[in-house]
């Protein structure tokens, strides 16, 4: 991390582009009286997850849709303070962090009896574009990702108090030559006897890039099908059926939505089991599973 302030007041998308040490930060402080009154008052849980929803494997400079859950200590409700942050590394080893606007939200009061905030009763949601210089980081030493999403919260008025995390991976282009690396990627290994299934079946490619999708080998659209020989279910033998479903669906609507397109996919991925019976275990792994966070600004 180079020394000294450099901030780039650039706009990235609704977010804010920051390149800066961590003395660089001067956070602004409100009223003695108006951040006492909304800590008294604030009583917001984090909900049910300490995680960020976010994507796994990302490219630089696409923009990322993010989430969190909220939930309520009190029967009251409760204002927030909430923004969302994207953090990765260049290929210099320089940290960049993207903000998001921040967003006041009431969270409704827990009816529970007594409320014990575990419960989600709000959703927050924010966009935010990755810098375009974020890079991939060599899986060794303490990185082992390539950067994080996060959301702060905290009152109204006065400091946050609480975060949330998620890590995220950088990929290669969401294209048919590399889909089976973003999908090791995403789940950090392969099973063992598993082959790649597109849940958008190839074979209509052309029909989901005029439905609005822009490519069906982006890793969200890919999940591991177990291709055992003689596993009742693998892959092989339902390959057929599974382009069938789509055959209909585009039988029935032949011009959908993108939208349309991704509720049918949801409601059909429940008919089979993608996973082999035991045999062997282990998975082969081109990186590694988490293990710590990344430290700088």
């Amino acid at each position: 991390m180079k020394k000294g302030a450099i901030v780039l007041a650039a706009a990235v998308g609704a977010a804010t582009l920051t390149v800066a040490s961590p003395a660089a930060a001067v956070p602004v402080q409100p009223s003695a009286a108006g951040a006492q009154a909304a800590a008294a008052a604030y009583t917001v849980s984090p909900g049910s997850s300490v995680n960020v929803n976010s994507r796994v494997v990302v490219l630089p400079g696409m923009t990322v849709s993010l989430s969190i859950t909220l939930g309520n200590y009190s029967a009251t409700p409760s204002q927030a303070r909430v923004r969302f942050r994207a953090k990765c590394i260049t290929k210099d080893i320089d940290f960049l962090t993207v903000w998001s606007d921040p967003q006041i939200v009431t969270v409704p009061g827990d009816p529970a009896n007594p409320p014990k905030g575990g419960k989600d009763l709000k959703t927050v949601t924010a966009s935010i574009t990755l810098p375009a210089t974020c890079a991939p980081q060599p899986d060794q030493g303490s990185i082992t990702h390539d950067g994080d999403f996060a959301a702060e919260m905290g009152p109204a008025v006065g400091a946050a108090t609480g975060l949330k995390q998620s890590l995220f991976w950088i990929g290669k282009p969401f294209t048919k030559a590399y889909y089976k690396d973003n999908l090791i990627l995403q789940t950090h290994g392969q099973p063992a006897e598993s082959a790649a299934h597109h849940t958008l079946p190839q074979k209509f490619e052309a029909k989901f890039n005029k439905a609005g999708i822009p490519t069906i080998h982006d890793p969200i659209y890919l999940r591991w099908w177990c291709s055992r020989p003689g596993v009742p279910g693998n892959h092989p033998s339902k390959a057929a059926e599974y382009n069938a479903l789509w055959d209909t669906f585009f039988a029935q609507k032949p011009n959908p939505t993108a939208a349309e397109v991704l509720a049918y996919r949801t409601s059909i991925q429940g008919r089979y089991t993608y996973t082999c019976p035991p045999k062997t275990t282990g998975a082969t792994s081109s990186r590694p599973a988490p293990q710590m966070m990344m430290s700088g600004s």
